[in-house]
């Protein structure tokens, strides 16, 4: 019997090597992974799979419909994972028509292809907490109306519109789950959250060899998100796309918010770096004791229109998938800043 085919694209990213990982431990599967043509290659997060049989990487590029078209008609799979896009909110106001292609556009050339050329694959598309946006509720749920408030959010609404008109129109086994915020130490620097990681690392590194240590720069401290290891997402990704009544879409989160000023000061603690605030608002700075600037404020990464909470409702999905999450807030944080105090430590350069 012939190996299931998993097409992950976006493999190389945080989520798709995380989704690689989950399956090759987990199933026997076949694995495909779309790279897009660049000029310097970054397959740091699929490194340790680079002799591994089971996986064959394919040019892949979401912006190109042929590209598109011609890896599900030769390659025929069994599953389509597209973790591919666009993913960093803040880009998405400088690049909104590529934001509008990259996730939205992209996803009916999938589907179209699908379609016409492997009508029981079985299609999973990453959606984001981003669409709740304005939210009216404490917390959001599958009921929770899509209130975008960035490009980026509407281009994950308009995706999952185009998800829902081909799952009803022609039948296919399609999905979009809402995955709130999930970091861990294969996040890109560009993430506040890894950004916060690997600059107090370098900062403690510099300090401990006698260098003068440069402070990190930050925006809105007191934004609120619900936060998860990416790795404990794979998981529901897959009961996602294996349900027996399905196709139906769920909410993964862990039901519980901190801010972005929660997640630096667990970091600088688990650092051992005894901090000091003064000041407030643009002039919030954060010191060491003995007076070194760690974390300044710079109003240029402030959202042009901001999204003050997001907070996950998870129990649809712990019911009827029986999906649970095992990391929790202070493991994930302390996790990143070791990967990354482990980087610097092994005298290695990004």
């Amino acid at each position: 019997m012939s190996l299931k085919k998993v097409f992950i694209s976006g493999i190389t990213g945080q989520d798709g090597s995380n989704m690689c990982d989950y399956l090759l431990q987990n199933h026997d599967v076949e694995i495909f992974g779309g790279i897009r043509r660049i000029s310097v290659k970054n397959y740091k997060n699929i490194r340790h799979l680079k002799d591994n049989p089971k996986i064959e990487l394919v040019n892949f590029d979401l912006s190109d419909p042929y590209s598109i078209r011609n890896a599900i008609e030769n390659i025929k799979p069994d599953y389509f994972i597209n973790f591919a896009a666009q993913s960093f909110v803040q880009s998405s106001w400088d690049f909104p028509i590529q934001t509008i292609t990259d996730n939205a556009l992209s996803i009916t050339h999938i589907l179209e292809s699908i379609k016409l050329f492997a009508p029981k694959c079985r299609f999973y598309n990453a959606g984001s907490s981003e669409e709740f946006g304005d939210v009216i509720s404490d917390m959001q749920d599958e009921e929770h109306p899509l209130r975008p408030q960035s490009p980026y959010g509407a281009s994950k609404c308009a995706a999952r519109h185009i998800v829902r008109v081909y799952r009803e129109s022609y039948d296919l086994y399609a999905v979009q789950g809402w995955l709130f915020n999930h970091e861990g130490d294969r996040r890109g620097t560009e993430f506040v959250t890894r950004k916060i990681s690997k600059n107090i690392a370098k900062f403690v590194f510099d300090l401990e060899n006698g260098e003068d240590p440069k402070h990190l720069e930050l925006g809105n401290l007191d934004a609120l998100r619900d936060w998860t290891d990416s790795v404990d997402f794979m998981s529901g990704v897959w009961l996602m796309l294996n349900q027996k009544e399905g196709p139906k879409e769920y909410v993964l989160a862990s039901g519980k918010t901190y801010s972005i000023r929660n997640f630096l000061e667990e970091t600088l603690k688990h650092a051992k770096i005894n901090f000091k605030k003064e000041g407030e608002g643009l002039e919030e700075k954060y010191y060491t004791s003995d007076g070194k600037l760690i974390v300044s404020i710079n109003p240029v990464f402030y959202r042009h229109a901001e999204v003050k909470l997001l907070c996950g409702n998870p129990k649809k999905a712990e019911k009827e998938l029986g999906w649970k999450r095992k990391v929790k807030f202070k493991q994930l944080v302390q996790k990143m800043f070791d990967s990354d105090y482990n980087f610097f430590k092994n005298r290695c350069t990004y």
